[in-house]
């Protein structure tokens, strides 16, 4: 019987630098209200480390990004509430900027998040302003049989408008001949699809016992699926 272990690496990027956001460089419209929205940050981009063994999903390790609100001021009293909005799909995150003035949220799905940013102070005066958030994510695939195994990646982003699509997805992949007893060996094969099973690439490979083989391919105007 012939028995192969395969390892696949895939990192899908999306198409930063501490720093702060405030009314003058966040798009707020010609905002002319009391509150002076001002939000420091020490990154907006991060990636998510994955493992799948033999078709079984491992953890998943996040990426958690802050942003501090303790310089945001109000003409007409103080801030009471401060709000993130993820843009994920999941329920915004609140906070009593007098107890702790930075928010704190794990993004554990990929895509370019146009996450919102907002104060609102003890009159109800509330101002907002928009912050693009990139997070990458990075997989590494293990499975002991590879016989016609196929891997299906989801390229789809997570954010609630399911776009931009990722820029590249790089895929790195090695075959090991397992080295069994009387193996003469094996052959291999890779075929790289899109999601309309159109293939992208593909090679073949052969190895002696013991040996491995590897394929590489980087991937560009991804298509969605």
């Amino acid at each position: 019987m012939d028995f192969r272990l395969m390892a696949v690496t895939i990192t899908l990027m999306c198409a930063s630098l501490a720093g702060c956001f405030g009314d003058d460089d966040s798009g707020s419209g010609g905002y002319d209200g009391p509150i002076d929205l001002v939000v420091f940050y020490d990154s907006t981009s991060g990636m998510i480390e994955g493992t799948v063994n033999n078709g079984q999903n491992g953890p998943l390790n996040g990426v958690e990004l802050s942003f501090d609100f303790a310089d945001t001021t109000s003409d007409d009293g103080d801030i009471t509430k401060i709000t993130l909005d993820p843009d994920d799909g999941s329920d915004p995150v609140e906070g009593n900027p007098s107890e702790d003035a930075v928010l704190s949220y794990t993004w554990l799905t990929h895509g370019v998040f146009e996450i919102t940013l907002s104060a609102e102070d003890e009159d109800g005066n509330s101002h907002s302003i928009e912050v693009s958030v990139r997070i990458d994510m990075h997989i590494v695939w293990t499975e002991t049989n590879t016989d016609s195994s196929t891997m299906s990646i989801n390229t789809t982003p997570d954010c609630e408008d399911g776009e931009p699509n990722p820029y590249t997805v790089t895929v790195d992949t090695t075959v090991q001949d397992t080295g069994t007893l009387f193996s003469a060996g094996s052959e291999v094969q890779w075929i790289f699809n899109d999601p309309e099973g159109e293939e992208i690439a593909s090679d073949t490979g052969a190895m002696a016992n013991g040996q491995s083989q590897s394929f590489d391919h980087v991937a560009k105007d991804i298509v969605a699926g």
